[in-house]
């Protein structure tokens, strides 16, 4: 079919035209089977000959699809892979005239293969079932009828005596499988490529909010690079996330639902069925329910304004950080000595390196007398405070190990080697808060996470802030939380605190919660600073789209620590109580999330 302009256009086809064709096709296949002597399972049989013409069928179309969609490449290629599934059928249909010409004796060791290669195809194809109910499931359907063609197939030449099912019976049983078969693979590729060129079905009526485009670019973009968040490839194969998501739900609703009931009256069925419909129809994740509060009274409408860990870790800020092209062949934020490097020729500030450890051993970077001071040692490509530990000066260049021994340089180098042969660290100077932050701490340094994003001329521009307090590096609080406080971009006001444990997801504090002293509210004086210097890091790194950039106001004034560019997205909405769709970083993501969009052709 052509359009006025001369262009090929897939035709208008209402799923209901589609559904009634291939029902009616189905029903005057069984007519002309039964006015006819010629069994099911005899290759010229109508039933035979209905299965090749809708192999013919499909064939047609996908072929059709595939000069429909010649110019767009992951659209040319999914349509290849259904071209290559109908092939196969084919193949599959050939095979029986091999059996009825005596060249072979049994077809079922050769079909299997090809029937498992057709079943794999036509799923890869129909990934995008998810936002089109029909496909996927007669994806399914298909599966099923496959599967018991290839076991009545198996059993050909058997007999049931007991349900009084004859082989011929089960020879007819095996044919009209495979008949159906195949006509379920032929609907979902007809409804899917009705779907995916219609111009009523490519523009949607109104834009999404960012946190359900991210989904929707990430989900029909196949963007997964690595299974990061789970930990484990098995959770994303077709079928299993539901039911580990079904799982979870449960597991969240049972450890707590209770403490969630009490603080906002959310039953525990509603609360099992919100995360059931986030989760099922919207691929939300479950556990950003209960860390957004999306259980409180008219807030499970705002999850569309979030962004999860599940589509941002396992791919979608790799790949927008990967859309302009990097000077370095590495991610030069990960290895900190790379990145210190590159911000001291730029003129930013950083820590000192005093000493790298690796494999290759121990390099000095300083002379001994520049380690007489409290060290902090932490892996050379870890985030955040994961590995780090903390040497506090006791005496001329000796140190108490936060197991309360006792070192000297020397055994702390050692010990140092040691460490760093298994995996590289770095020792650096430790700093000291500003004293507007001193009373925050009674060890750590309180860092400061700052979000920057470019916008559409490529400028960098401050979307978040906010103060990160971590628990287990204070030895004395006996507590594992990280704390985190909003800064109001304009002002540098301090808000409410909030922890990361979800045991304490309904919890806020306007105080401390460890040392009592009143937080919200205070304004830091040193915010203007620490906004131009993640600003300045950001032009530093102009390839990079997105970056969440960890600072220090420390006594010699602000210091950059690191630059994360697959960064937790959970944390700042939950610390601003607001998704990334409702605040300053929501435009610019849109924007980056199209340009996304049209680099993996999604319409």
């Amino acid at each position: 079919m052509q359009s006025q302009t001369g262009r090929l256009r897939t035709p208008s086809i209402h799923t209901r035209t589609v559904l009634v064709g291939a029902s009616l096709f189905a029903l005057s296949t069984g007519l002309a089977q039964f006015l006819t002597d010629t069994p099911a399972w005899r290759f010229d049989s109508p039933v035979q000959y209905d299965s090749d013409f809708a192999v013919a069928v499909g064939l047609c179309w996908t072929l059709f699809q595939l000069a429909v969609h010649r110019k767009a490449q992951r659209e040319r290629e999914r349509w290849l892979m259904a071209s290559g599934a109908m092939l196969l059928l084919g193949a599959i249909q050939a095979t029986d005239l091999l059996v009825s010409s005596g060249l072979i004796h049994d077809d079922w060791l050769l079909d299997l293969p090809l029937w498992m290669a057709v079943a794999t195809l036509v799923h890869a194809v129909l990934r995008r079932g998810r936002e089109r109910p029909w496909v996927a499931m007669l994806w399914r359907a298909g599966v099923l009828l496959q599967t018991v063609f290839m076991l009545c197939d198996l059993c050909q030449g058997c007999s049931l005596p007991t349900w009084s099912i004859s082989a011929e019976d089960i020879a007819s049983l095996a044919e009209w499988s495979e008949l159906l078969a195949i006509e379920s693979y032929v609907m979902a590729f007809v409804l899917l490529g009705r779907a995916a060129s219609s111009p009523a079905m490519s523009t949607r009526r109104r834009p999404l909010a960012t946190g359900a485009e991210a989904r929707r670019v990430y989900e029909r973009g196949h963007l997964f690079q690595k299974a990061i968040y789970p930990p484990l490839r098995l959770a994303f194969y077709p079928g299993v996330r539901s039911v580990l998501l079904v799982a979870t739900s449960i597991g969240l609703v049972v450890a707590i639902g209770p403490a969630v009931r009490r603080a906002a009256g959310r039953s525990l069925v509603g609360q099992f069925v919100d995360l059931l419909v986030l989760g099922l129809r919207h691929g939300f994740d479950p556990l950003a329910y209960y860390f957004q509060e999306l259980y409180r009274p008219g807030r499970r409408a705002e999850a569309a304004t979030y962004l999860t860990r599940h589509e941002t870790k396992n791919g979608l800020l790799h790949l927008l950080n990967a859309l302009r092209p990097a000077p370095d062949a590495v991610n030069e934020m990960k290895d900190k000595l790379r990145f210190a490097a590159r911000c001291r020729h730029a003129g930013l500030p950083v820590p000192r390196t005093l000493l790298a450890c690796d494999e290759a051993g121990v390099a000095w970077q300083a002379a001994p007398s520049d380690f007489d001071r409290d060290l902090f040692l932490k892996p050379r490509s870890g985030r955040g405070a994961r590995g780090a530990s903390m040497f506090e000066r006791v005496g001329p260049l000796r140190y108490r190990t936060p197991d309360g021994d006792t070192l000297d340089l020397d055994a702390l180098v050692e010990r140092a080697g040691a460490r760093g042969h298994h995996a590289p660290l770095i020792v650096q100077p430790r700093l000291h808060n500003h004293a507007e932050l001193a009373d925050l701490a009674d060890q750590s340094l309180v860092t400061v996470r700052v979000l920057t994003c470019l916008d559409a001329q490529d400028q960098p521009v401050v979307t978040h802030g906010l103060l990160r307090i971590l628990s287990k590096l204070e030895p004395g609080w006996q507590r594992q939380d990280e704390y985190g406080i909003p800064i109001d971009l304009a002002s540098g006001q301090l808000g409410p605190i909030r922890s990361d444990r979800l045991a304490r997801c309904a919890d806020l504090y306007t105080h401390h919660p460890v040392k009592g002293q009143p937080v919200a509210g205070r304004a830091l004086a040193t915010w203007p600073a620490l906004k131009a210097l993640a600003m300045a890091a950001h032009r530093t790194f102009p390839h990079r789209i997105l970056v969440g950039w960890d600072l220090a106001s420390t006594v010699d004034g602000p210091v950059l620590l690191e630059g994360n560019i697959n960064l937790d997205v959970m944390f700042p909405q939950r610390v601003h109580r607001q998704g990334f769709a409702d605040s300053p970083l929501g435009p610019l993501l849109q924007h980056h999330l199209a340009t996304l969009a049209r680099a993996y052709d999604v319409d």
